[in-house]
């Protein structure tokens, strides 16, 4: 009988198999995990449950909910994609997952915007204000008929984002609505203290309308537009100030000098510009 040859040495192992070899590392055994399908995946069963609380939970703050919806999903995304960063595994974005969640973060954030756009744009409620603030303009100007000489009065109302328009004045004074007003005096005036003092007039009149605006600006130009005078009150406490203190915020300036608070104007510029020294005579002259 003849001996079967081996080429394995004394003491050594056999060697591993053609297949045992072409075996891949266990690593790329893993399945392939998307990254954003398990973030669509939520979107879409919380987008499920807001429509069934719509339809059947009354009195069910949707608006609110699509509001939270966009950003709670940009928040899931990016935990996700932190989780799979931070595990040793094969994984790739999932590109249309991925553009799922945009899109329904994007049409969220339109719905969220819907309302408060229309509540902007809405005809009836800017018609609203807009009779409000004539309203208010009226009243004001017959509280200071025959007390303060007048140029014009402007008073615009604004409702805030998702603010309904208030249907009376009194109601006006709420947290939803932005009020202005700006008053523009006749005059004439020579000094601060004059102007401050029709000021303080006209702040007398509106304290009483029994509505504060958030901000009063007074202002007064000279005909000739080398002079002018401001005084803006945007606070509660401003709008309380004596009218010695409303002179010492007036701003005054006139034409080739700088703006300053308080004082007289400069009387050289408070000429008019249309005065121009009278022409002397000239003598006969002399001919020969």
């Amino acid at each position: 009988m003849t001996e079967k040859r081996t080429d394995t040495a004394p003491g050594t192992a056999p060697q591993a198999s053609a297949r045992t070899a072409s075996r891949p590392p266990a690593a790329d055994s893993c399945p392939v995990r998307r990254v954003g399908s398990v973030t669509l995946g939520l979107c879409l069963i919380a987008l499920g449950i807001c429509f069934l609380c719509y339809y059947f939970v009354p009195g069910f703050n949707w608006t609110l909910v699509v509001k939270v919806g966009a950003p709670a999903a940009l928040v899931a995304l990016g935990a996700e994609v932190i989780w799979c960063a931070s595990h040793q595994s094969r994984w790739k974005y999932d590109f249309l997952a991925v553009l799922g969640c945009l899109v329904l973060m994007g049409g969220a954030f339109c719905l969220a915007l819907l309302p408060i756009i229309w509540e902007s744009v809405n005809p009836a409620n800017r018609m609203q204000m807009t009779n409000l603030s004539e309203q208010y303009e009226g009243q004001l100007y017959q509280a200071l008929e025959g007390r303060v000489d007048l140029d014009q009065i402007d008073a615009y109302l604004e409702t805030r984002y998702g603010a309904k328009a208030p249907a009376t004045l009194q109601e006006a004074g709420g947290a939803g609505v932005r009020f202005w007003v700006g008053v523009y005096l006749y005059g004439p005036y020579t000094s601060a203290e004059d102007f401050a003092a029709d000021c303080a007039l006209v702040m007398d009149a509106v304290r009483a309308q029994g509505i504060l605006p958030d901000e009063v600006e007074f202002s007064w130009n000279r005909p000739d537009q080398l002079a002018s005078m401001e005084l803006i009150l945007n606070t509660p406490a401003k709008m309380k100030w004596t009218a010695g203190q409303m002179a010492q915020r007036t701003r005054v300036w006139t034409e080739g000098s700088s703006p300053a608070y308080g004082g007289d104007l400069d009387e050289e510029n408070a000429a008019p510009a249309d005065s121009t020294p009278a022409l002397e005579s000239e003598g006969p002259s002399d001919t020969l």
